[in-house]
């Protein structure tokens, strides 16, 4: 395989890295939300981060179909831009107010890092289609932070959840 062919490859393996987190991340919140438009909206995050993990894999496997995403080292230049251990979950399913607007604050913070993550990676990237795939993950990251953060100021405003639908969760 061609240099840049590994570059693009190891980039998307830190991508890749993004996603697990970001599936995790929203996985664990979602079960310690009380209120179900919160875990219904935290529930669909982590399903679109599945979905780009997907992506990331099947761009991976159209670079090199003989290697397994999973054995492909990380972009160090991308290392180290999310947390691994965000935020101590509680073992019950509430949190305090105070702790889901914590969490928020993380979520916001992962996303913000997630966004710098692919802009900075497209930027890197000869191959259009790993380019295009990061630049729409960028665009799509950087929605999900705004819903994260309209989500916050209704929690801090009101103390509730903004009002996600669970009948769109799918």
């Amino acid at each position: 395989m061609s240099e840049p062919g590994r570059l693009e490859l190891s980039i998307l393996s830190s991508a890749l890295g993004v996603e697990k987190f970001g599936i995790e991340f929203y996985r664990r919140f979602s079960e310690c939300v009380e209120d179900e438009n919160g875990a219904a909206l935290l529930r669909g995050l982590g399903r679109d981060e599945e979905m780009h993990k997907e992506h990331v894999e099947r761009e991976m496997r159209r670079l090199a179909p003989t290697v397994d995403p999973e054995s492909v080292s990380p972009a160090v230049s991308l290392l180290g831009i999310v947390p691994e251990k965000a935020f101590p979950f509680p073992p019950d399913r509430c949190m305090t107010l105070e702790d889901e607007i914590k969490a928020l604050e993380v979520g916001i913070q992962v996303e913000i890092s997630s966004v710098k993550i692919y802009r900075d990676a497209a930027l890197m990237v000869d191959e259009p289609e790993v380019r295009g795939l990061l630049e729409k993950l960028t665009e799509i990251e950087d929605g999900h932070r705004k819903l994260l953060e309209e989500s916050m100021q209704l929690l801090r405003d009101k103390g509730a959840w903004y009002g996600y639908s669970p009948i769109l969760e799918g």
